[in-house]
């Protein structure tokens, strides 16, 4: 065996040494900032193709808008010639025009152009002829012009509306698109990650072994294990005193070694709150032998020198001898990785984005029409003057109703994804309320029946937008589920309960639950079973995630059968539990 600048020579043939040598060229520090240059890369590029996303988004939805504006105009142009209400007409000539031209101004697709300036519907042409009779009858009372208007107004509203249609397919193309993009950069990121790990990390772990191997013939193994730990590892013996104290722990902390091992000195580290279970639990356990943490994991939080608190992840573990007892906790400054989660977190919710986005469509197409056939109904029975006052005020009441359901569906949009950090008591009702009118025009669409059971108001701790945020992870879930194998009665059923000291919450579907060969894995980071158009595999992570560490429940699922009007079904059963918060 040959030592030959940190590789290890046995045989000139293996493959593997090969791989390594072809890399020796470039030192760790070096192949390491070139694999984070390419990621940093990567998610500048995702970044503006997100910003990018969102920003043909909001243009291609103000285009939309403006698109559907023109077909309103064109409509109220109409009214108000027959009702001779003239400078109501004049102003929506005004923006009739100043619409048309905005909307001719943009740079158009061959299909849009061919809307606008070929034959037969020559859009362009006709809606300027519509704006020039509007101002013809403004002028002069024209009554030829009158005539055009009312013969044409339907005409073009036909036409309008398939304009409309066209700007909004358009759309939806590009935005796949910019999708497909950012998967892309997502699955090269993850190349170069496993590369970074087979070509990287795995040849330094490689010389880390074989330098600590030469340092056990020189020092105790087992310091030398304390002192490589990236991790703070702390001893303390029977007598209180701290034995143990190595250098991550150093870092973490900002206390010496000469200040902290040989003294009862650890309540330097532990936060007032933990003070006096720190005394309780270390002196039961040096009676006792008994230790009510060994060997289980904690998230506290900690004191450092500076007086600073910060957030940790510890875990203990004893031993014994005749002559002492010797409690190790193993300490993680977790800071970084919780600030990791909720940037996490937050791409979750840009990734649901897109969904809730053909969720808001779907929730405003309805009342759109219910308008639109009431404007229309009541411009009809006014042209054969057959409607009354009292019919009229009914009219806008009806329409004032839509706008304010549209306006409250906005509202609950905004919601859903406000940023908050703030923890407070909230009626689980409110949130199941939000999540299903928002999502109740979709599972209408694809015939969806969805079942509420819950009693009682039930109050709840926590962020109330992350949790909305699971309950619409889990429902999409359901719903893809659902629509994927082509259920015929689909069902969704929510349950929500009080039992002994926690909120059960059951979200079961009738979608022939979920294959054994994956049940165990739907839960990973990127894990999904939908095409890569269709879903990230982020959704049903970050809600484990969310329940586990932001309201300290479980979030699990199994497949089981169910009944709904003595009618048996089979599919998957996600529950949440989460403990009650007391007053």
């Amino acid at each position: 065996m040959t030592h030959f600048r940190g590789f290890i020579f046995q045989n000139p043939k293996s493959h593997s040494k090969v791989r390594m040598a072809m890399f020796q060229p470039l030192n760790f520090t070096k192949k390491y900032i070139l694999a984070l240059s390419l990621i940093a890369l990567l998610s500048i590029l995702a970044y503006f193709n997100l910003n990018h996303l969102i920003n043909k988004q909001s243009n291609d939805g103000e285009i939309i808008n403006m698109s559907g504006k023109q077909r309103m105009l064109s409509q109220k142009i109409a009214l108000f010639a027959i009702n001779y209400k003239t400078e109501e007409l004049n102003e929506n000539v005004k923006a009739m025009e100043v619409g048309h031209g905005f909307l001719t101004s943009l740079v158009m697709s061959d299909e849009v152009q061919k809307i606008y300036y070929d034959k037969p519907i020559e859009l362009d042409k006709r809606v300027k002829l519509y704006i020039l009779h509007g101002k013809k009858f403004y002028n002069n009372r024209n009554g030829k012009s009158l005539t055009y208007i009312l013969n044409n107004s339907q005409v073009l509203l036909k036409e309008l509306d398939f304009a409309v249609s066209v700007y909004q397919k358009e759309s939806e193309l590009k935005v796949s698109k910019l999708k497909d993009i950012e998967l892309l950069l997502l699955i090269l990121t993850l190349i170069i990650l496993v590369c970074e790990a087979f070509f990287i990390f795995k040849p330094v772990n490689t010389k880390i072994a074989l330098k600590t191997q030469a340092l056990i013939d020189e020092k105790n193994f087992s310091d030398t294990i304390t002192e490589s730990n990236t991790n703070a590892i702390i001893s303390v013996g029977s007598d209180f005193k701290v034995r143990t104290y190595n250098k991550s722990a150093i870092d973490i902390f900002g206390y010496s070694k000469s200040e902290m091992i040989g003294h009862d000195s650890l309540l330097k580290i532990v936060p007032l709150l933990y003070q006096n279970a720190h005394r309780v639990g270390l002196s039961q356990f040096f009676k006792t032998g008994k230790f009510k943490f060994n060997n289980k994991v904690l998230e506290l939080t900690a004191i450092r020198k500076s007086g600073q608190t910060f957030p940790i992840r510890i875990s203990f573990g004893t031993n014994e001898s005749k002559t002492d007892k010797i409690v190790v906790a193993n300490i993680q400054d977790i800071t970084d990785e919780l600030d990791k989660d909720a940037k996490f977190l937050q791409q979750s919710r840009y990734a649901a984005m897109g969904e809730m986005i053909g969720n808001i469509a779907h929730q405003w197409r309805q009342p759109l029409s219910a308008i639109s056939t009431i404007s229309s109904g009541a411009k009809i029975r006014k042209i054969a003057n057959i409607i009354d006052d009292d019919e009229i005020i009914e009219v806008f009441d009806k329409i004032t109703n839509h706008t304010k359901y549209l306006s409250r569906t906005i509202d609950n949009f905004r919601n859903f994804f406000e940023k908050s950090e703030n923890e407070a008591l909230f009626d689980i009702k409110k949130v199941v309320s939000q999540v299903i009118e928002l999502t109740d025009a979709i599972y209408k669409s694809n015939n969806i029946e969805v079942f509420v059971k819950m009693k009682d108001s039930i109050s709840c701790k926590g962020n109330e937008g992350e949790l909305s945020q699971v309950f619409m992870n889990i429902f999409n879930n359901s719903k893809d589920a659902l629509i994927e194998n082509k259920i015929e009665n689909k069902i969704l059923q929510l349950e929500i309960e009080k039992m002994h000291n926690n909120i059960i919450i059951n979200f079961r579907d009738n979608a022939n639950g979920i294959k054994p060969e994956i049940i165990n894995n739907i839960f990973e980071p990127y894990f999904t079973t939908k095409h890569k158009s269709q879903g990230t595999g982020i959704g049903l992570y970050m809600s484990k995630e969310i329940i586990e560490k932001h309201f300290h429940g479980i979030l699990s699922v199994e497949n089981e059968k169910f009944k709904i009007n003595d009618i048996e079904y089979f599919g998957a059963c996600f529950t949440i539990k989460i403990p009650i918060f007391e007053n």
